[in-house]
């Protein structure tokens, strides 16, 4: 059960789900992920059918300190401070930023480059959502300790209505991720299962 009112006009913002972590094919991914982008799935069938505005990300610590993908110190900052660039090749490094392809995008989703954690830091999110009026956002992705939660608690900064759908969203560490759903719950939104999600969705379009 949805414990508050939320917004009839939501957007689904999915935070990097990219290859390299939710593609079975790829060495790099992982099975919480992996599982995560089936749900997500589901998610976006819902929401295109429902017409609700679907928005995503890419970009975080693996592009960023890829060698193969070419960016300056200034523009991999932290994350090349707090870890090391690794050496790879162009080809090794496309994973980090290609969307895993089973969700898309389709023609008219908006595709946002981000360089922090945060889907809001220095992208035009804020722009796109209030253009369009949005007033709930429903996040999805990966990784709950990391880029989901500098996301949510910036979309709460921002006034937004908040909805995790917990099967939607996932990190490499069980641990972290049950302790960061917890605390988003607590502080900054709903989490709720997808069947609510989907609920919530159908009800407003």
């Amino acid at each position: 059960m949805i414990n508050y009112e939320l917004g009839k006009r939501p957007a689904i913002l999915v935070v990097d789900v990219t290859r390299s972590l939710a593609d079975s094919n790829v060495e790099s991914a992982y099975q919480p992920c992996i599982e995560a982008g089936e749900y997500i799935q589901r998610l976006l069938k819902v929401s295109r059918e429902s017409n609700i505005p679907i928005i995503f990300t890419r970009g975080g610590k693996l592009s960023h300190t890829s060698g193969g993908i070419n960016l300056t110190k200034i523009q991999r900052g932290g994350w090349a401070k707090k870890t090391k660039v690794r050496i790879e090749d162009q080809e090794m490094a496309k994973v980090y930023m290609e969307i895993l392809p089973s969700l898309g995008p389709k023609e008219g989703e908006i595709v946002l480059d981000k360089s922090r954690s945060s889907a809001f830091f220095k992208t035009m999110l804020d722009t796109y959502l209030s253009s369009m009026k949005i007033d709930t956002l429903v996040i999805a992705g990966m990784m709950t300790s990391g880029c989901i939660r500098a996301t949510v608690t910036d979309a709460f900064s921002n006034d937004f209505n908040i909805l995790i759908p917990k099967e939607c969203v996932a990190d490499k560490r069980i641990e972290a991720h049950n302790y960061h759903m917890d605390e988003m719950n607590l502080k900054y939104g709903q989490v709720k299962t997808l069947d609510e999600v989907v609920d919530y969705i159908e009800s407003i379009s």
